[in-house]
């Protein structure tokens, strides 16, 4: 009798870096376009390449999608998330950043030089629930908007599948 199942492909797994920016009550968000019916908002920030240090990838991935020069900050969170389905496994480490001068009004963004970037856009800290869909994306996200970084209830956030049909919708305030 023969198994005509090809074995399963290997994991790939990405480390990533992205940056949360702040400013008066707004928190700079990008929409990814990645071939589904709406973007993905998310923090800018993208995969490390070979050899490329977490704040190296964030200072270049922050440049290409937004066109700000920026600096890395504290460790702020970590998320680790897979999908079986795909076999991708996603380690994000996001590091606060700051821009190199105090503003005195919101800095302008642009999508940069990366394709993949659609918009970039400032969003009150309340709305960032309706627009990022997976906890995994927000979660970490919410918390940090939330309670700052020295109260955030926890920094490590784990997602041992991705595409859980029982995730539950992101709220602010978090829970």
């Amino acid at each position: 009798m023969s198994n005509n199942t090809e074995p399963p492909r290997p994991w790939a797994t990405y480390n990533v870096a992205q940056g949360l920016l702040t400013y008066e009550g707004q928190v700079l968000l990008v929409g990814n376009d990645y071939g589904g019916p709406n973007l993905t908002w998310s923090l800018p920030g993208g995969r490390l390449e070979p050899g490329e240090l977490y704040e190296e990838a964030l200072i270049r991935e922050v440049r290409e999608e937004t066109s700000l020069e920026v600096l890395p900050g504290e460790l702020l969170f970590v998320v680790d998330a897979r999908t079986e389905q795909d076999r991708r496994h996603f380690m994000t480490c996001v590091f606060e950043v700051h821009l190199p001068t105090l503003p005195l009004a919101l800095p302008p963004v642009s999508s940069g030089n990366d394709l993949a970037v659609k918009a970039v856009r400032w969003v009150l800290f309340e709305e960032v629930v309706g627009l990022i869909e997976r906890p995994s994306l927000g979660e970490g996200l919410l918390n940090y908007l939330y309670y700052g970084p020295q109260r955030m209830p926890r920094r490590y956030f784990r997602y041992p599948e991705y595409w859980n049909p029982d995730w539950q919708p992101l709220r602010w305030p978090p829970e």
